[in-house]
């Protein structure tokens, strides 16, 4: 028993260097993808493509890291003939979109995903099952890169027009003298200027629903609901998502008209990242009222440590 774990083992060790090694050779043939890495941690550009997703990421790995036991346990017990078709399928197509970043597009998102997905599509070629739940984790970092993109091509005219009429009706409700041309806003500030801008699909709050599905889609790989209350759940969150970006835009529009433009940006750029994790705070303590208990769920334990960090 000992010389079989110990041979497996080994074989693991080999498999890693293996997988390092085509890692290595794979980015080195598209080095070109990492010509603007500097960019990735370039504080306009982050702030420019908001900093949602790079949440949604950081949990990925923290869940990753926590199911860590699961994952190696699959990793010691090999692979099969399915899963290596596959990871075979897996890295070509990884490749595909690497080639495709590398050549056509310039988004800071598409690559980062890519680059996890060549990662995570490299392993599982290796490794097979022991790649299941990584293969969860991007495809749910996936929707947090592709939704506000999905949303912005299939929606780009209703969704931020509706999000506009609600907004300047409900600031008209409270007489702020505030009109609406299309998706284009114009606010008369007590300051003595007009302001005018646009609500655009991400300003209308494809980002919030984006992070709000992957952080969702993260809870159900730990504790998953019965199935008539995953549907409530998941509508109850998408309805108090939008709301919360739709308290975001109004208290915008008040501080412009209030304290002008600058201070209107400065909402802007920075309500969300109190309102959301406000909002989800509440959302998870519904979620966990209506779920099953497992035993020792990776939400309780990410909780548990947050309560009590170690010095």
């Amino acid at each position: 028993m000992d010389r079989l774990l110990l041979r497996q083992d080994q074989s693991a060790l080999l498999k890693v260097g293996l997988l390092c090694a085509c890692l290595l050779l794979t980015f080195w043939i598209f080095r070109s993808v990492f010509a603007g890495s500097a960019l990735l941690f370039d504080y306009a550009t982050l702030k420019q493509n908001g900093f949602y997703f790079w949440a949604v990421l950081v949990l990925c790995f923290l869940w990753a890291y926590i199911k860590r036991t699961e994952i190696l346990a699959a990793a010691r017990r090999g692979t099969d003939a399915k899963w290596l078709t596959l990871g075979i399928i897996l890295v070509g197509a990884s490749v595909g979109l690497l080639y495709f970043v590398a050549t056509f597009s310039d988004s800071i998102p598409l690559t980062l995903f890519t680059i996890g997905f060549v990662v995570v599509a490299q392993f599982s070629l290796f490794f097979g099952p022991a790649s299941k739940i990584p293969l969860m984790l991007l495809g749910l970092f996936g929707i947090a890169v592709g939704f506000p993109m999905l949303l912005e091509s299939t929606a780009a005219a209703w969704f931020p027009r509706a999000t506009a009429v609600l907004t300047v009706s409900t600031l008209q409700l409270f007489r702020l003298p505030v009109t609406l041309n299309g998706v284009t806003v114009t606010l008369n500030s007590l300051l003595g200027y007009d302001i005018v801008t646009k609500v655009d699909t991400r300003c209308a709050g494809s980002d919030s629903l984006a992070i709000f599905l992957a952080i969702f889609g993260l809870m159900l790989i730990d504790r998953k609901p019965q199935n008539k209350v995953l549907i409530g759940l998941l509508v109850f969150g998408v309805i108090g998502t939008y709301l919360q970006n739709f308290a975001r835009l109004l208290l915008l529009f008040a501080a412009g008209y209030y304290y002008g433009g600058d201070t209107l940006w400065a909402v802007h750029d920075y309500a969300s990242y109190i309102l959301f994790p406000v909002w989800f705070l509440g959302f998870t303590v519904v979620y966990l009222k209506f779920t099953p208990k497992p035993e020792s769920s990776s939400i309780e334990r990410m909780a548990s440590s947050e309560s009590s960090p170690e010095l």
